[in-house]
C-alpha cells in the first residue's frame, strides 16, 4: 500500500505506538477483577503494538483494502494474547487480512470518528464495529490523544446514552462501506430489540470464558465471536 504517510499520522496514538508490554489496564495485577486468578493464569501474555498504536501487522504490510476491525479492550484484546483475539482469528478463517484497530477504554464517539478518518487511508471490503458501552463519550478536547479522551463515568441518562449511540450507529452507516455492527456483553442498561436496526447486525454474545484479568473475553469466547462473524461477513460479501 502506498500509503500516506500524513494521512496515518492522523489515525496514530501516540501512548501505544511501538510499545511493548506484558501488562496493559485492567490486564494487571493492580487493577484486574481477580487477582488470585491473574497470578496463576497458565500463559503468559504479551503486547505488541505497530508503529502508528495498533495491536495488528506493521503499516509497512498495509495494502489498503483489508477488514478493518474497531472496538475497545474486548476487540483490542485485553487479557489475552493477540492470536486468540477474534480479529486474528477471523482473518484466519476467511484467509483474507483483518486489521484491528481498537483502543483500550474506546467510546463510540470514536469509533465513529476514528472509522471517518480510516476511510481516508484505506477502502476496506467491509468494517466490523465492535461497540463499547453506551454510556461512554469521547471528551472534546481537540488537543488530547485519542486514549486520553475517553470519559468513562455514567454523565447521563440510559435514554440520552441510547439516543447518542444511534446517532453514531447512523453516521456509520452514512459512510458508504459495509459495515458489521456488534456489541459487547451488558453494553447498555435497557433490553434491546436487534431486529429494529438497519443492516447487518449480530447481537451480544455471552461471555463464555474470561481473560487473564477476570472481566474480558478469553479465547473460547474470541472463537465464538469470530464464527459468528465468518458467517455475517461471507453473508455480507456474498464470498
Amino acid at each position: 500500500m502506498d500509503h500516506p504517510n500524513s494521512l496515518l499520522q492522523t489515525i496514530k496514538i501516540p501512548y501505544y505506538a511501538n510499545l511493548r508490554c506484558a501488562s496493559l489496564g485492567l490486564d494487571s495485577l493492580d487493577h484486574c477483577f481477580d487477582k488470585k486468578r491473574y497470578a496463576t493464569y497458565p500463559d503468559s501474555i504479551n503486547y505488541v503494538f505497530n508503529e502508528i498504536g495498533y495491536r495488528h501487522t506493521t503499516i509497512n504490510h498495509y495494502r489498503g483494502n483489508e477488514i478493518l476491525a474497531i472496538g475497545d479492550s474486548f476487540t483490542l484484546g485485553l487479557g489475552v494474547n493477540h492470536s486468540d483475539c477474534w480479529s486474528y482469528r477471523l482473518e484466519n478463517m476467511l484467509d483474507y487480512p483483518v486489521l484491528n484497530f481498537s483502543l483500550n477504554g474506546a467510546s463510540n464517539d470514536w469509533m465513529a470518528r476514528k472509522i471517518k478518518d480510516l476511510l481516508k487511508i484505506f477502502k476496506p471490503r467491509c468494517v466490523i464495529v465492535h461497540y463499547s458501552f453506551s454510556h461512554r463519550r469521547e471528551s472534546p478536547m481537540l488537543d488530547w490523544h485519542d486514549d486520553e479522551r475517553t470519559q468513562c463515568d455514567p454523565l447521563y441518562s440510559s435514554e440520552e446514552n441510547f439516543k447518542n449511540w444511534r446517532t453514531n450507529f447512523d453516521m456509520i452507516n452514512s459512510y458508504g462501506v459495509p459495515v458489521v455492527h456488534s456489541f459487547i456483553s451488558n453494553w447498555h442498561d435497557q433490553s434491546v430489540d436487534y431486529d429494529q436496526f438497519p443492516g447487518s447486525v449480530v447481537p451480544p454474545v455471552a461471555k463464555q470464558d474470561l481473560a487473564r484479568d477476570g472481566f474480558h473475553y478469553g479465547a473460547k469466547t474470541h472463537q465464538h465471536l469470530a464464527d459468528r462473524f465468518y458467517h455475517t461477513v461471507t453473508n455480507l460479501l456474498g464470498s
